[in-house]
């Protein structure tokens, strides 16, 4: 596997180190649980410490990691712009990590891995002070235990689906001991094994999460759907080759997915004075100015010939292109000023509205990073990011339906079993002037088309689907990264997991390593559409 030379132990002081949540002085003698004792040594202390770990983990999907420049990198969005490594890293040809101190962007690189162990770190010393009997929860103590779990989950999770290692880290651990450095295989192994606890505690629970924990009250029903539903599509998505991701437990993805939010969408507050999460990088990723449609993956809705003929024009020279589909999510008509007046139900032409009022979101700046980034269109599906509100106001459907039901059919095609897979591609593409396909994969309308120009087979016309439908959802908020890399659709050389960081490494007193960059290691390969 990609991690095994990486293999070794490390003392705690590293995880410490990223876990401190205070700055109360440390006890000389015993730095570690005498200190705890001493801070934490009230209920509401401790409450308060598992409670504010969900907030803490949020960070991950700031845009101060990696979320915006994975997403620029697959497709999920284009951008020119520096901010975050998203013109860095989705370069072309690909570049690799720069996973050393004081490199450009490497913060972004290193951010999430700090924030999960932030959040591990909180969970693990408040459910050790309960454990122990140092305090008494009472009535809330199986809510502040389930919620705890539940955090563990996504955060070991959030490290096994990012970074190539990590360390498994919880109340069971001795802070005098060792604690070795794991695949990401094995942080997945023990993600699951948290989130099924935190589903053991919840199942038939009568507490409420308090909407202060996590931007919206959570019954205890509602948190057991979650953790099956963060299961799920964390699961799915760790695979980094088409083979780990076919060989995944798909029957267990299945289950967790139908015990999931596969009905109704699961909602948070986003931003909202005084809330303690706000998913930033995907505001910049689909905020004005800042966002594009990508054309080497979405270009596949088009049926002039213009898509092929872009693929064909010299990297350099590339400009953008109309594109004509019978896919009513898109704009209709056979020129610009005829889709102006004509938006798509997700996406419409950027830089002007039906009125004609620019509307400042065509970001064709800086020519100099490469033309091949330019696009048309936007999306304009995700109102509750607030285009004009910074703040980006509004509730936020973190889990929804089509996601869980996208896995529930992945699983049955794995098995070969087509009929789901048709029922679920026909559900949605019917509903946008696409006619129904059928086990064969008939494509009468050819959405979409290869860059080959053959008209995609019924696997296609699953993954069009569950990317038109979620592309800004998944494990992270970008789903179309994770999937990428588990379908082999990436760009050539683009990083396939982030490197331990640095400062870990140097902690271990080992030397930091890079991968991605074509021809490097944990690179993607020449991908399923050629380039």
């Amino acid at each position: 596997m990609f991690w095994n030379r990486h293999q070794t132990k490390s003392g705690i002081a590293g995880l410490l180190l990223v876990g401190m949540v205070g700055c109360v002085e440390l006890d000389v003698q015993n730095p570690n649980d005498a200190d705890a004792e001493r801070a934490l040594g009230s209920a509401g202390d401790v409450e308060a410490l598992i409670a504010g770990s969900f907030g803490t983990w949020d960070n991950v999907l700031s845009s101060a990691g990696p979320t915006p420049f994975l997403s620029n990198a697959a497709g999920g969005h284009a951008a020119p712009w520096a901010n975050f490594g998203m013109e860095q890293y989705a370069r072309i040809p690909r570049v690799p990590t720069n996973n050393i101190a004081g490199a450009s962007d490497v913060g972004n690189l290193t951010y999430a891995w700090y924030q999960a162990y932030r959040a591990i770190s909180a969970v693990r010393d408040g459910l050790r002070q309960i454990a122990d009997g140092t305090v008494d929860l009472e009535d809330d103590t199986q809510r502040a235990q389930a919620f705890g779990k539940f955090v563990q989950g996504i955060a070991h999770a959030s490290v096994a689906v990012l970074y190539d290692s990590g360390f498994v880290y919880d109340e069971t651990f001795d802070p005098d001991g060792e604690v070795p450095l794991v695949s990401y295989q094995d942080m997945m192994t023990a993600a699951r094994g948290y989130f099924q606890q935190a589903i053991d505690l919840a199942s038939g629970a009568s507490f409420t999460i308090p909407e202060s924990w996590m931007g919206v009250s959570v019954p205890a029903a509602d948190l057991e759907m979650l953790a099956h539903s963060e299961r799920a599509r964390f699961s799915a998505s760790v695979a980094r080759t088409p083979a780990e991701r076919q060989a995944l437990d798909w029957t267990a993805i299945r289950a967790d997915a139908e015990a999931g939010f596969i009905n109704d969408a699961w909602e948070q507050y986003l931003c909202a004075s005084g809330s303690t999460v706000c998913h930033s990088g995907v505001w910049y990723m689909v905020a004005i100015g800042w966002h594009m449609q990508n054309n080497w993956v979405l270009g596949m809705a088009d049926q002039s010939g213009g898509y092929q003929d872009w693929l064909a024009t010299p990297l350099l020279d590339k400009q953008p292109f109309i594109v004509v589909t019978p896919d009513t999510r898109w704009p209709q008509g056979a020129d610009q000023a005829t889709q102006v007046q004509n938006p798509g139900e997700y996406y419409t032409v950027n830089g002007e509205d039906a009125d004609g009022v620019d509307d400042g979101s065509r970001v064709w700046e800086r020519p100099d990073r490469g033309t091949w980034r330019w696009s048309y269109y936007k999306q304009y599906q995700e109102p509750y990011f607030g285009y004009t509100n910074v703040e980006g106001e509004g509730f936020v459907p973190t889990v929804q339906p089509n996601e869980m039901q996208a896995l529930v059919a992945e699983s049955h095609f794995y098995a070969g079993n087509m009929g789901p897979v048709v029922d679920y591609v026909n559900s949605t593409r019917t509903l946008h002037g696409l006619q129904a396909t059928d086990a064969a994969g008939t494509n009468t309308d050819c959405v979409p088309r290869l860059p080959n120009g053959d008209c995609g087979g019924l696997w296609e016309m699953f993954k069009w689907e569950k990317r038109l439908e979620n592309q800004f959802a998944g494990a992270l908020r970008i789903l179309m990264y994770f999937d990428g890399r588990g379908w082999g659709d990436l760009m050539q050389g683009t990083i396939l997991q982030l490197p331990t960081p640095f400062g870990e490494m140097q902690l271990l007193e080992r030397s930091p390593y890079n991968y991605g960059g074509v021809g490097g290691e944990s690179a993607a390969p020449v991908g399923t559409y050629g380039y």
